[in-house]
């Protein structure tokens, strides 16, 4: 079984993430490509999806949303699982969770998750800088790769019951 883990990802904890999902599921047997969201050209190729984005004020990276969004005819009459990082304990006032549940709601995906993920102040630019300073966040990488792992596993799990039926 073809399995693309696709990204969109500014700093690259988000693609960490998905290179670890990817290698839990090459691991388990599975046909793996990880890829940045903007350079998926077609999704023809696959027979599952792993998709995940950054999030950034309950928002996905435009390219991740784009390639959802753009291919979710597609994507509805294959396994999808959808996966966000971001900064899970910083919420401001009113913010949606985020439009990953409508993106999976949208392509029919089996399971969304978020992760937590990492804040590296010193690589953010000037405009950032002064939200993280507004919000005052935790600072630091809280991503829980072993929890990554295990999620990713399940993932494997239910890949091999869809390949069975």
């Amino acid at each position: 079984m073809k399995v693309l883990v696709a990204t969109g990802s500014k700093y690259g904890s988000t693609r960490e993430v998905g290179e670890a999902i990817g290698a839990e599921l090459t691991q388990r047997g599975f046909d793996v490509d990880v890829a940045e969201a903007a350079d998926v050209k077609g999704v023809h190729f696959y027979d599952a999806f792993v998709i995940g984005s950054a999030v950034y004020g309950g928002l996905w990276r435009r390219d991740a949303s784009a390639l959802v969004s753009d291919n979710a005819e597609e994507l509805r009459r294959r396994d999808v699982w959808l996966f966000s990082v971001g900064m899970s304990s910083v919420k401001t006032p009113g913010q949606q969770a985020t439009e990953a549940k409508e993106l999976a709601s949208l392509v029919n995906a089996r399971e969304y998750r978020l992760f937590d993920g990492a804040l590296d102040y010193d690589r953010l630019n000037m405009g950032e800088k002064a939200i993280i300073r507004a919000l005052n966040p935790p600072k630091g990488d809280f991503r829980d790769f072993a929890a990554i792992r295990d999620w990713a596993g399940s993932v494997a799990t239910e890949l091999r019951t869809v390949a069975a039926l």
